[in-house]
């Protein structure tokens, strides 16, 4: 009886560890981003995009105000008192209304000037989109190479306290002298010093990446992805993609609003008129009078708005051709870098490390037969180690290398 409680006490417990293990690793593979999610919740809940898209709102706000059909209120005024004369006194009363008009085309012209100011906001969120994907796929390529590192180098720390406890167990025995010893301590000192600077590197990169993305601290984070998947990329492709980047489109739509500022400036060049209706009581008679009021532009005639508007325009016109070809050289020195980092780290792939792995196993084996030395064990090693973690950023550099890529493309969405 005892024995089945036992085993039914035993049974529950591994039920219920095995449940938490099973929801902790749902958690942990739920919170691992890949490339294309994290720029998803880049899209839905980055803060830079949120204060971008109301930026938006705002200028939506200034358009339905300039929208209105009149942008003067009407006046009225009145005035009433007693008139004291003989033999009789009266009462008077003066009482107008009157409403202003703007010259023809003020209207319009102010309407395309804040559909401008939309159509500009609207780049510079594709715009800000544009940077923010970048930065996010930096992060993202950084937070991957940095938890590559860590597992090479736990690996190593690994095997170098394995080392260690193997010598000081040949020192004990006399086998070794204790110089052996220390070269052991020191190579796992080293290794172990790599490893907590590898831990550093990735929290920082995973920092970086819930800054971008919004992500509270508290929510658990790692991401997850192949670093050697390297993008195919026609340079033709990418150049006519490039004609329509975000940044372009932010400076054509500030070109609209100069233009529309100067058209706006030349309405003023026209005089405004304003309807005045008015009624007035006078020694007991009634009078009805209307009236015209015309502001004739004698002084002030938009001359700001036209200069300002014209000159903007031309330095626009400027930046546009100089942007143009700068984006230009941007996409055929990018598709040049990473052509070249492509070809780096295959050189490493196929070259490299091959021969690393059977050094290792050789070395191992030599040492094991007493044909190789702790010192030149360890120094293979090192350089096995090193050359590891030297392909592992040569993959971080073709990695940024293609999101550079794609972003001066303006093709990374």
């Amino acid at each position: 009886m005892h024995s089945f409680k036992l085993a039914c006490v035993l049974l529950i417990g591994f039920t219920s560890v095995m449940g938490n293990s099973g929801m902790a690793l749902a958690q942990a593979q739920a919170n691992q981003l890949t490339l294309q999610q994290a720029l998803n919740r880049a899209r839905a809940k980055a803060p830079l995009l949120i204060a971008a898209r109301a930026r938006i709102e705002e200028a939506r706000a200034r358009l339905r105000g300039a929208s209105i059909l009149l942008q003067a209120n009407p006046v009225v005024e009145g005035t009433a008192g007693p008139r004291f004369s003989e033999p009789s006194s009266f009462t008077a009363a003066d009482v107008s209304i009157g409403q202003d008009f703007e010259a023809f085309g003020r209207r319009s012209a102010r309407i395309a000037n804040a559909q401008s100011g939309v159509t500009t906001e609207i780049a510079a969120t594709d715009e800000t989109a544009r940077q923010l994907f970048h930065d996010v796929g930096t992060a993202f390529a950084k937070a991957l190479a940095a938890s590559e590192k860590v597992k090479l180098l736990s690996a190593g720390d690994e095997v170098a306290s394995e080392f260690l406890q193997t010598a000081e167990k040949r020192f004990r025995a006399g086998d070794i002298p204790i110089l052996d010893v220390n070269l052991a301590k020191s190579s796992a000192a080293r290794t172990h010093s790599a490893l907590l600077s590898g831990r550093a590197e990735l929290a920082d990169a995973l920092g970086d990446l819930r800054g971008l993305l919004g992500i509270p601290v508290d929510e658990p984070l790692a991401v997850s992805g192949d670093l050697a998947d390297f993008g195919k990329y026609d340079l033709t492709t990418l150049l006519s993609s490039a004609e329509d980047r975000s940044d372009l489109r932010v400076l054509e739509g500030e070109l609209q609003q100069a233009l529309s500022e100067a058209r706006l400036g030349n309405t003023f060049r026209r005089p405004d008129f304003g309807l005045i209706g008015r009624y007035q009581r006078d020694q007991g008679d009634n009078i009805a009078q209307a009236g015209l009021r015309i502001i004739i532009p004698v002084f002030s005639r938009g001359q700001e708005l036209t200069a300002t508007g014209n000159a903007r325009a031309n330095r626009i016109r400027a930046e546009l051709q100089a942007l143009k070809s700068a984006i230009h050289n941007e996409v055929q020195a990018s598709f040049e870098v990473y052509r070249e980092r492509v070809d780096a780290a295959q050189e490493l792939k196929e070259r490299a490390l091959p021969s690393i792995d059977e050094n290792e196993t050789l070395s191992k084996r030599s040492y094991e037969e007493g044909e190789l030395g702790l010192a030149e064990l360890l120094l293979i090693r090192r350089e096995t180690l090193e050359t590891r973690l030297l392909y592992v950023n040569a993959l971080l550099d073709t990695f940024v290398a293609g999101i550079d890529l794609q972003s001066k493309a303006g093709v990374l969405k």
